[in-house]
């Protein structure tokens, strides 16, 4: 017994004499693992998971300071080594030349090994943006460019590839399938921003690791896992919040919870967003257009359309939407190096008007009564096993299958038309990724990998007659007898640090492919061919050079390859495209590839100056890009009474891009810092038919971003301009996917400069309550960003509420 007692009474002395230190962020208030703490003895401690460290080994009679690349260097007070004071927050800094980065090679690594240019979007970032999707998220980098056709959209643009020539990633599995097209996406905004732990943008060809499409970038998306509790106590967190914005009414609702135990873990996440028809500026900018305006929309009376004067020409009558999006991952540790994942995700909107359609005329007559994407579905499910046991093989080798489930259908009915068509696409995807790693002799590290995929395309669609409610066939908008898309793909990255200051970084990847279109007859018009199908393969890599040396300078040669197969939406795509345009199919398609050469330089001063420079050229072989065609020996085609000029997609010789990025950061002090970045991209291609240079179809104007910001203890403040350059007529592409026609002028293109100014607020009420407020556009400019059919918001006040716990 009375070893018993001295055991107890020697275990609550240990537990009084414990002096835990919990390390949050200062402004998202998210608890920091990996904070290194250090003594004058230069003893050192590191937090754990929870954000927590036991300071009771340490030596106080001297300075205990607080390190993490990410933030402000902090030395503990008396009070805190003397554990009055149980939580600091650390303050981030502008200024950041190193973190760790999980895009560039599927694993985790130093962001300054690496010779990619990569953008880390962090949780705390997003939620103090205050961004209502996705797309918004990745234009408020200043890095990427958006273009938007409705509001319920969001098509990132990197280094002028956008659509399919870009890749969207969510948690390691491919986005992109079969149908998606070289025009503007929308898909994007399927990704609840609110679901995201971190965003990672990765320019310039990125095929030797994610394959097809990677010809601008990839986007990868990493939502929050189920976070496991580091004691015997189970681990609750809780975040939640509100949000109103005044340009669009939107009134979102988003609630995300975790609970944790040692082996097992499940998070929890909930959004509904109810977002109402948009409100354009009053501040009229230099070549803004009156075309812009909405003067006219299309209401029902009884079973005939009437066009009704809009009383406020600013609202854009045709935007509003609702989406709602939810989140739910489990996490088992099974054993000390087997850990299993299981992620389902799931995104439904209302039918989302697609309102530079419904903008259009056909005469004195708005053309559309009815343009809609049907309620947009996306089902996603994953399982992921991580295996870190080290092995001959490997050190770490993650599996991951997943199955994807997406609905887009199309609504669109003609003014004063009783006929309504509907076309709907159903595609599943199923897919396997193997990534392993493997350090070989501490200077190299091996990561290689494999990828299946399986598409399947099913494209039905349907006219309804309104007023006896009939239903017949109608032309589908791929091939109507199935549609079939396989990928396999294998990997092989190396990095060899030659010295502590000098990487070698090498790569390559085989890709082999192949597509199949079955066509019935059509009620448009019968195909050329009832079968279209093909092979090919790709192979493509890299080789990079790191000069480098920490918290100072690093300097990058990059060369790399890229390349996109075509996918059924180029292949088999019978499309009623903008401009009196018809895009048809074509079977007679060959890969595109992309040879990119860049430099990337970054230098630090005093860690507390760094300057940015990335310049790049990529050229392109077989581009594959819109252009005038003849289907059935006919360059134009008469449809729905309209006659109608014939393109389709084809190889074209080669194009090229280029250009550059900047950015500076200052850190003034421990509570000011500013930050700027601008981009510039150029491109055409060489038509060797009509012997001319043609330019290419999504590049952007000058674009960029440049703030001021302010972090104090529970303040954190950013002023910003937020700016885009003239886009001349000259540089307008041909093929229709730069939309003259909802551009200032509307028949030969342009797009006026426009800007805007900012500012948003966050201030922390409690330690778990938090207040944001911004106000965009505070000047009310109306504008239009390039290539877009639908204004910007005009004056925006934004309020949102959080808490977490």
């Amino acid at each position: 017994m009375k070893k018993i007692i001295f055991f107890v009474a020697w275990l609550l002395c240990n537990m009084l004499a414990a002096q835990v230190i919990t390390i949050r962020d200062n402004s998202s208030r998210e608890t920091l693992p990996n904070v290194l703490l250090r003594d004058k003895n230069e003893k050192s401690l590191s937090t754990d998971n929870t954000g927590r460290v036991d300071i009771t080994e340490l030596d106080k009679s001297g300075d205990i300071l607080v390190y993490h690349s990410s933030y402000l260097p902090y030395s503990l007070s008396e009070d805190e080594k003397a554990g009055k004071i149980q939580e600091l927050r650390l303050t981030t800094r502008a200024v950041v030349l190193d973190e760790i980065v999980l895009s560039a090679n599927r694993q985790k690594e130093n962001k300054i090994d690496v010779p990619y240019t990569i953008n880390v979007i962090h949780q705390k970032e997003i939620e103090f943006g205050n961004q209502a999707t996705s797309a918004d998220v990745l234009q408020n980098t200043g890095a990427v460019f958006v273009q938007k056709s409705q509001m319920g959209g969001g098509s990132p643009v990197l280094r002028g590839f956008e659509a399919n020539k870009t890749l969207l990633v969510v948690d390691g599995v491919r986005m992109n399938n079969a149908i998606y097209r070289a025009g503007h996406l929308q898909d994007v905004i399927g990704l609840d921003a609110n679901m995201l732990e971190r965003t990672e943008v990765l320019f310039g060809p990125s095929s030797t690791i994610y394959g097809s499409d990677a010809l601008g970038g990839v986007m990868h998306f990493y939502t929050k896992n189920a976070e496991f509790s580091g004691s015997e106590k189970m681990l609750v967190k809780t975040n939640a919040f509100v949000r109103y914005a005044s340009a669009n009414e939107e009134k979102t609702g988003h609630i995300d919870f975790n609970l944790g135990w040692k082996n097992f873990a499940a998070i929890t996440n909930i959004t509904y967003s109810d977002f109402g028809d948009l409100m354009s500026g009053t501040t009229n900018l230099a070549g803004s257009a009156k075309s812009w305006d909405r003067n006219y929309y299309v209401k029902r009376f009884g079973n005939r359309d009437s066009m009704v004067k809009n009383s406020n020409t600013n609202r854009q009558v045709g935007t509003a939407y609702t989406q709602v999006d939810f989140m739910q991952r489990f996490s088992f540790r099974s054993s000390q190096y087997v850990t299993h994942n299981l992620n389902f995700q799931y995104s439904q909107s209302s039918n989302i008007p697609r309102y530079d359609r419904l903008t259009e005329y056909n005469g004195t007559n708005l053309k559309y009564a009815e343009w809609n994407y049907g309620p947009q579905k996306r089902l996603f499910a994953a399982y992921t096993l991580n295996y870190s046991k080290k092995t001959m093989l490997s050190d770490n080798v993650k599996l991951i299958a997943a199955y994807q489930k997406i609905d887009q259908d199309r609504i669109s009915r003609r003014f004063r038309s009783n006929n309504r068509t509907t076309q709907m696409e159903d595609v599943t995807v199923r897919s396997i990724n193997i990534d392993a790693v493997k350090v070989l002799k501490e200077k190299n590290e091996l990561r290689y990998g494999a990828e299946l995929q399986a598409n399947n395309v099913v494209s039905t669609a349907n006219n309804l007659q309104l007023l006896t409610g009939a239903e017949s066939p109608a032309a589908t908008r791929y091939a109507d007898g199935g549609n079939k898309m396989n990928t396999i793909g294998i990997y092989v990255s190396h990095a060899w640090e030659v010295s502590k200051n000098f990487v070698i970084t090498d790569g390559l990847r085989f890709t082999a492919n192949s597509l199949e279109s079955k066509f019935n007859d059509t009620l448009l018009f019968k195909a050329p061919y009832s079968v279209a199908s093909q092979k090919n393969s790709a192979l493509t890599g890299n080789l990079g050079f790191t000069w480098k040396e920490d918290n100072n300078y690093k300097v990058s040669l990059f060369a790399n390859t890229g390349f996109r197969t075509p996918n059924i939406d180029d292949m088999s795509k019978l499309f009623e495209s903008g401009g009196n345009i018809m895009i048809v199919p074509n079977k007679n398609l060959k890969p595109e590839y992309a040879t990119n050469f860049e430099l990337s330089l970054s230098k630090v001063i005093n860690s507390k100056f760094k300057f940015d420079f990335t310049a790049f050229y990529t050229l392109l072989d077989n581009a594959l890009v819109l252009s005038d065609f003849k289907y059935n020996g006919q360059d134009s085609v008469t449809v729905n009474g309209s006659k109608r000029k014939v393109q389709a997609m084809q190889n074209k010789n080669k194009a090229y891009i280029y250009g550059f990025t900047g950015g500076v950061q200052f850190d003034f002090n421990s509570n000011i810092s500013f930050k700027s970045i601008i981009n510039y991209t150029y491109g055409r291609y060489n038509d060797l038919a009509l012997d001319s240079v043609i330019p290419l179809d999504h590049i952007p104007p000058v674009f960029g971003q440049t703030s001021l910001l302010f972090k104090e203890r529970n303040t954190d403040a950013e002023f910003f301009v937020r700016y885009q350059g003239i886009k001349s007529s000259k540089d307008y592409s041909p093929s229709g996917e730069d939309n003259a026609q909802y551009s200032a002028d509307q028949v030969n293109g342009y797009m006026p400069a426009w800007f805007t100014l900012n500012l948003r607020v966050g201030y922390n009420i409690t330690k778990k309550f938090r207040i944001n407020a911004s106000c965009e556009n505070i000047t009310d400019n109306r504008y239009r960003v390039f290539a877009s059919g639908v204004n910007a918001p005009g004056r925006n006040f934004i309020f949102s509420l959080r808490y977490k716990m």
